[in-house]
């Protein structure tokens, strides 16, 4: 066996973004509801785990203090957007999307036991064993609304974020050339696992 020391670029994004990506196909393979719902949780959380982890890649390609910076994450954010030419991004209907992906994953970790009273309607004919299992399989708020289709929604919200700020920002450090001439960012930390060397 051969040993290599390898030297790397880890990129905390697209580690979070194979896991969501994953947490897609496996929700679209599945065929029960619990199974399909615990992928779309996974894919949902580290969604928003992946857009923070590509804002903070971003962040620090061009604030060389960006890891040391402790702000509320709207501030975070504006600070990136106005950076890559995007001063009213916080705005728009893009970021309001990943804004409420951030809010749900936000209530996955943080929420408190609370109280909820539901109408649950249930088909007839069920046997006291399936109403009990029905009735205690019943999900807490946050995780009743999640479901493949809004998956999907934050996963494209993600890559629209990467496409925008690409489209958008330029690299630092150019100077005064002319724009046609600036070096525009192309970075995807979504989709590149950045630089192995060995």
């Amino acid at each position: 066996m051969k040993n290599y020391k390898v030297k790397l670029e880890s990129r905390a994004a697209h580690d979070c973004f194979l896991v969501e990506i994953a947490s897609q196909g496996l929700a679209e393979r599945a065929e029960e509801s619990w199974e399909i719902k615990h992928h779309c949780v996974t894919g949902i959380a580290f969604t928003a785990f992946a857009i923070e982890a590509m804002l903070n890649h971003f962040g620090k390609i061009f604030f060389s203090d960006w890891n040391e910076l402790k702000r509320a994450r709207k501030c975070l954010h504006k600070k990136i957007f106005n950076a890559v030419n995007l001063p009213n991004y916080l705005g728009p209907e893009t970021y309001q999307k990943a804004k409420l992906c951030f809010q749900l994953r936000d209530q996955l970790a943080y929420d408190k036991t609370k109280e909820e009273t539901l109408n649950w309607e249930l088909p007839d004919g069920l046997s006291n064993q399936e109403v009990v299992f029905q009735i205690t399989s019943i999900s807490g708020e946050p995780i009743r609304k999640i479901g493949t289709e809004l998956l999907d929604e934050y996963i494209s919200v993600a890559k629209q974020i990467e496409i925008d700020i690409q489209e958008n920002g330029y690299y630092p450090k150019q100077g005064d050339l002319p724009q046609p001439s600036k070096q525009k960012l192309l970075e995807c930390p979504l989709s590149n696992s950045g630089i192995r060397m060995w």
